[in-house]
């Protein structure tokens, strides 16, 4: 396989169209809902405990759809068989298996959840009923991102050695103002992080678990918000390892990128900003070659997640975002939080919850 052909753009089902109910119309409900209708998704329902929120989003995106406050309306509709659950993590688990038990597949919202074993359940419950379950990473459909996840699955660069990913941008100034984000103490290496964690897992998922994750996290002079907003981690594996470095008040020149070697090649990726820019490029021992990339963070990925789900739901197969498809990069994620606590580092396979 060539670096032209490696495939990364988002994949609808053949022929099945189901009827899609969304939970949680909140700001991030618009680019799920942006992306459906561009899709040709049919969303039929929308929930929010806020019944302003949900007509909202109904009128700018889908204005035959209906509007609830409760989630139990919409799960009782029967042309209702896959529900978004996009709320906040703290009450989304009791919603997903609601959902599950009503007879409907689900997309979740990420992070997943704060608990290993609860996620382990839920997916135990999918099976049980004979749902799909999936969870919302939709990074891993970020163009830059997910050519690379499929460039180190076809073998391209060999058995990977290292991989580095750096970002600066104004998180800070973006979530100045929300009520919640603003003052979320585990906003860059939960919230934002866990892309970047599940990314790091997805690539290492065919090696050796990893043995070490030392994370660091503080403020910056000037930054915006109360909360911490820069991060440095390393993932020590077996016989490879990876960094993350977040600096998330950044306020000129934002840039994102990384660097993945592995032993029969490289890949490079600079960005004009922390979603990812235009281009990946592949350097070997035969010289480089770089790809354009087509589509943007937001739309590629939110139509990336909900079309793997229903691709799968046709196919009869699981997803490649399955419910537990996210456990491993949650886990890193809640070990680099557990690190940056008590200033050692911390064994990824000790950590089960999300450090309090």
């Amino acid at each position: 396989m060539t670096i032209a052909e490696i495939p990364y753009l988002p994949r609808d089902p053949v022929a099945y169209s189901p009827g899609i109910g969304i939970i949680g119309c909140g700001n991030i409900s618009g680019k799920h809902l942006a992306a459906y209708r561009a899709a040709g998704y049919r969303v039929l329902m929308l929930c929010d405990g806020r019944i302003e929120k949900a007509r909202g989003r109904r009128d700018e995106f889908f204005p035959e759809a209906g509007v609830t406050t409760d989630h139990r309306e919409l799960l009782a509709r029967t042309d209702v068989e896959v529900v978004d659950i996009a709320t906040h993590v703290d009450v989304r688990p009791g919603l997903v298996r609601d959902a599950l038990r009503a007879g409907k597949h689900v997309l979740s919202q990420k992070p997943f959840v704060s608990d290993l074993e609860e996620g382990e359940a839920l997916a135990g419950l999918a099976d049980s009923v004979g749902r799909v379950l999936a969870v919302n990473q939709n990074g891993r459909w970020a163009p830059h991102f997910s050519f690379l996840l499929s460039a180190v699955r076809s073998g391209i660069v060999g058995t990977l050695s290292s991989a580095d990913f750096e970002l600066y941008w104004p998180h800070d100034v973006d979530v100045s103002g929300h009520p919640v984000f603003s003052q979320m103490s585990d906003l860059i290496l939960y919230d934002f992080g866990i892309h970047w964690f599940d990314v790091v897992a997805q690539l290492f998922a065919g090696s050796e678990p990893a043995t070490s994750v030392y994370a660091t996290l503080g403020r910056t002079q000037g930054q915006a918000i109360p909360v911490p907003t820069s991060a440095q981690v390393v993932i020590q594996y077996p016989a490879a390892s990876a960094t993350i470095l977040l600096r998330g008040s950044s306020h000129r020149a934002r840039s994102g990128g990384y660097r993945v070697d592995g032993t029969g090649g490289t890949l490079i990726h600079a960005a004009p900003d922390e979603l990812g820019g235009p281009s990946v490029s592949l350097r070997t021992d035969a010289g480089e070659e770089s790809v354009a990339l087509s589509g943007h963070w937001w739309e590629n990925g939110m139509h990336g997640t909900m079309g793997e789900l229903l691709a799968a739901i046709e196919a009869g197969r699981l997803p490649s975002n399955e419910a537990r498809t996210a456990l491993p990069g949650l886990a890193l994620c809640f070990a680099a939080m557990a690190s940056a606590k008590s200033g050692v580092p911390v064994d990824p396979r000790t950590i089960r919850r999300l450090p309090v």
